[in-house]
């Protein structure tokens, strides 16, 4: 048996179950009893098109599949950058990455001989950002964070950040997907797979808290490298036919692998008696590694600005509200989740902070659209995938991307050319100029921070680059502080 996250952080998870054993003033039982509880599945790197609700055939994945059946799927869902942190930030503040500051993965990388100079990063999410747990816990909800949190560690942890508990290992990633990992994790044995370390906290979490309404933030290191999954799932793909011709079986279990964690946790709400009053999101942070993953027939994929490095699989599960097996077309992003989540929980946000999403409630209640036209993207980077700096807009069914190094653009209508094959800046430049223009606009507005060339440039070194490690202090009661 895994230790509990209880066992993680006891001191934290005593003062939260203090701190909810009664209601919050002004809040009855029965209104507890009508919020909802709020689970956030968060994947790493899955493709648009890795699960059979999207229409991969290869892949198993019955428990979110019926996510989908008894939820409405999104089919224009946008994660606010090519990768993890920045996607990550906006989903936990509503604001676009421009505004944080993190516009890449943290720490971020260096390329001393690059054609431009990269934005800087800070260390990790501001510290005075606000984050979604804090005006979850002022409206009465128990709130952790069970996983990968890639914002920052010591005092940018989510225990630090408003999180009641957490289960994370702030910049650190597994190095491995079988125990012994890179963090230490008391209790746990050597070889046990780590996405079953993480559910079997995740639902800890949900049994100490079936009485309270609660906000489980479950952010998954699947299906992010190393592609390793459980042996007898891996078998089980043996001879099983894969249209992509990739015949990657050990990414399948490991698709896999997560579908069976859902599937426990599902049954976990069942056993409790909360499954109809809880609300589940799937999403994940950025598009899959084309290699492995299925982008859905979308250009290129993790680490890029066309479709398939930011169109992501999103599905929303919320019994007696959403309409099952409802497809939503309008374009949505990350940002959105922020106000979408209080307005579900009914809680007020935080006095002063101010937001850039929009909530997804009409959409999600079938009883309205949402007032957004336009979509930005700002990544002033070079991505470990190859992709220089570049920035982007989507306006309806157009969407212009525009790179830094040589001040091109690249003009797409998605409606007749989703896969992105055919650039029409040139035959509609009117429109390339004028998306163009509100792009630059948008970016002044918040503060987007630009490349600049860069003095040392040497194209026959330009690749060579060196990881910026930023040195903090870990907190000694973090059960996942990495060995010494």
């Amino acid at each position: 048996m895994h230790p509990t996250l209880k066992e993680f952080s006891a001191p934290i998870a005593a003062l939260v179950l203090a701190a909810f054993a009664t209601c919050s003033p002004g809040q009855s039982p029965d209104a507890d009893a009508r919020r909802p509880n709020i689970i956030f599945l968060l994947l790493d790197d899955m493709g648009y098109a890795d699960l059979g609700a999207y229409g991969n055939t290869y892949h198993r994945t019955p428990t979110i599949d019926r996510l989908a059946a008894e939820g409405v799927r999104f089919t224009n869902a946008y994660a606010a950058a090519p990768n993890c942190s920045p996607t990550r930030a906006s989903i936990l503040t509503g604001r676009w990455p421009a505004r944080t500051g993190i516009t890449q993965y943290l720490p971020g990388n260096f390329l001393p001989y690059a054609r431009m100079l990269q934005s800087e990063l800070p260390v990790g999410l501001p510290l005075d950002e606000t984050i979604l747990a804090e005006p979850l816990e002022k409206a009465g909800y128990s709130t952790a964070c069970v996983g990968k949190w890639h914002l920052g560690g010591g005092d940018y942890r989510p225990d630090q950040r408003g999180f009641g508990e957490s289960f994370t290992s702030g910049h650190l990633g597994p190095g491995t997907m079988f125990a012994p990992f890179q963090f230490t994790v008391p209790g746990v044995k050597d070889g046990d797979y780590l996405t079953d370390v993480l559910t079997d906290a995740a639902e800890g979490f949900i049994e100490r808290n079936w009485d309270t309404p609660f906000f489980l933030y479950m952010s998954y290191y699947s299906v992010h490298s190393p592609i390793q999954a459980k042996p007898e799932l891996i078998d089980a793909y043996a001879g099983r036919n894969d249209p992509s011709g990739r015949e990657n079986a050990v990414y399948a279990a490991m698709v896999e692998g997560v579908d069976r964690s859902v599937q426990r946790l599902m049954a976990k709400l069942e056993h409790l008696g909360l499954e109809e009053n809880t609300a589940v999101f799937f999403f994940s942070d950025n598009g899959g590694v084309p290699r492995r993953a299925f982008n859905g027939g979308f250009r290129s994929g993790k680490g890029y600005l066309w479709e398939g490095g930011i169109r992501e699989p999103l599905i929303v599960r919320w019994p007696g509200t959403v309409q099952p097996g409802s497809v939503e077309d309008t374009p949505v992003t990350s940002i959105d989740f922020y106000p979408t989540i209080l307005e579900m929980a009914g809680a007020a946000d935080v006095p002063g902070h101010t937001i850039d999403g929009v909530s997804l409630v009409p959409l999600l209640e079938g009883t309205g659209t949402i007032d957004r036209p336009t979509l930005f993207w700002h990544y002033p980077h070079y991505s470990n995938a190859g992709s220089t700096p570049m920035g982007a807009i989507r306006k309806g069914s157009w969407k212009l991307l525009e790179f830094f190094e040589d001040s091109h653009v690249e003009l797409y209508n998605l409606e007749t050319d989703p896969a992105e094959t055919t650039d029409l800046a040139r035959t509609d430049s009117g429109r390339a100029r004028s998306m163009r223009e509100e792009l630059a606009a948008w970016r002044d507005s918040v503060g987007a921070r630009l490349p600049a060339p860069n003095p040392e440039f040497d194209p026959a070194r330009e690749r060579q680059r060196s990881l910026l490690r930023y040195k903090f202090e870990w907190d000694p009661t973090d059960p996942l502080r990495p060995p010494r």
